[in-house]
């Protein structure tokens, strides 16, 4: 474990353990950032991680101090042991003011202010979890409704996630905050360089990490009523297939509807690649069934890419006017919806225009603002006044 900075005026201490995707290191890394940059000199942070999460490390370089926890702790069980019996103690270690956490969940032992960042929704939407999860998913719902009571602070990654927390508990919480997350900066000026490349007619385009829950029998469904209309209309799938039966289920429900030459399934492709998929398809889609936020639509709607999606997770909230949201059992309407935007010049413009106009609001710069604003508030109920301007 490594020791602390000299001199440190007050310490956050942040638990990324939870973090085991590139989507969870890209929301902590750019909240992190704001805080890091915007109380620079005022706050010390002191991650928890693994040796292994090199991408986070490096991503936080010299502006955090880093304390390594054991390789096992990437799975939950192993976590939650190690988290209850480390956890309290590494506070006291760092003197820290408060702990924060993007796992959803609150800490057991602690005796300083907990904000608890809430943005994985799969055990409270069926459609998200497999039967063989239902163990995990109802301890995982009890946790979240001890979150409720024993966080000082819940932060939502969108209303739609708040929501969610307070069906689940049945009550509110303490006080909570809802924190947008952004594209990252770099994909933002890509998309400004990208205005050029002209667009494929036909062309949807569906980007996810491609589990069950997203949905794509309806939009391949979709298509092939598109098509009726609209014989140039071709999908492409760019995501990895974590389930080999679903991807296998898709692929054959592909051939038997005699689409094997209108469906590309790309697989994982590089951030280059994608970027011009989304510059030079005519529409995103992505009919899920539980989206938390939805981070590919924002970058889709950067490049002026308009969106149409699923009513029932999050995504309309997000993209609000660049995007036409529909149920996500209703293949009629989502072939209407995909019809109008491949065929309609002037609907697609419009959406496009609003799409871009919307995804401004979504800069790491803005959506973090309030988060910092938080820490500096909880800093001055502890007593911390290093961190008050």
């Amino acid at each position: 474990m490594t020791q602390p900075k000299s001199n440190p005026n007050a310490t956050l201490l942040v638990n990324a353990l939870s973090v085991t995707n590139v989507s969870g290191w890209h929301v902590l890394l750019g909240h992190m950032d704001r805080v890091a940059e915007e109380l620079r000199g005022r706050v010390r942070l002191v991650v928890v991680c693994r040796s292994e999460m090199a991408a986070l490390r490096a991503g936080l370089g010299d502006r955090a101090d880093l304390e390594i926890a054991p390789a096992a702790t990437h799975g939950w069980l192993a976590r939650a042991l190690w988290e209850r019996a480390h956890l309290a103690g590494l506070v006291r270690k760092h003197a820290a003011f408060a702990y924060f956490t993007p796992s959803g969940l609150a800490a057991h032992g602690l005796d300083v202010p907990q904000i608890v960042f809430c943005q994985n929704p799969w055990a409270l939407v069926p459609a998200a979890r497999r039967w063989h999860d239902a163990p995990k998913a109802w301890l995982q719902r009890r946790a979240y409704r001890r979150a409720m009571r024993a966080a000082d602070v819940l932060v939502f990654n969108s209303r739609y996630m708040q929501e969610a927390y307070r069906a689940n508990a049945g009550f509110q919480e303490k006080r909570g905050l809802v924190v947008y997350q952004a594209a990252a900066d770099a994909t933002r000026a890509r998309a400004a360089a990208a205005a050029g490349i002209p667009r494929k007619p036909g062309q949807i385009l569906c980007t996810s990490v491609m589990a069950p829950h997203k949905n794509a029998e309806t939009l391949v469904r979709a298509l092939r009523e598109v098509r009726t209309a609209c014989p140039e209309a071709r999908l492409v799938f760019a995501g990895s297939w974590p389930d080999a039966a679903y991807e296998r289920k898709i692929r054959a429900l592909v051939a038997a509807l005699g689409m094997d030459a209108a469906v590309e399934f790309a697989g994982f492709v590089e951030r280059e690649a994608l970027d011009r998929l989304y510059a030079e398809s005519r529409v995103f889609c992505l009919m899920s069934r539980c989206e938390s936020f939805g981070i590919p639509a924002v970058e889709a709607q950067l490049f002026g890419t308009p969106v149409v999606s699923s009513t029932v997770c999050a995504i309309p909230e997000i993209c609000g006017r660049g995007g036409v949201f529909c149920d996500p059992d209703d293949v009629p309407g989502v072939a209407a919806a995909l019809r109008l935007l491949l065929q309609d010049a002037a609907e697609w413009a419009r959406l496009s225009a609003a799409a871009r106009v919307n995804a401004e609001r979504f800069a790491w710069s803005r959506c973090s603002r309030s988060l910092v604003e938080c820490l500096v508030e909880v800093a001055e109920q502890c007593g911390a006044s290093q961190l008050i301007p």
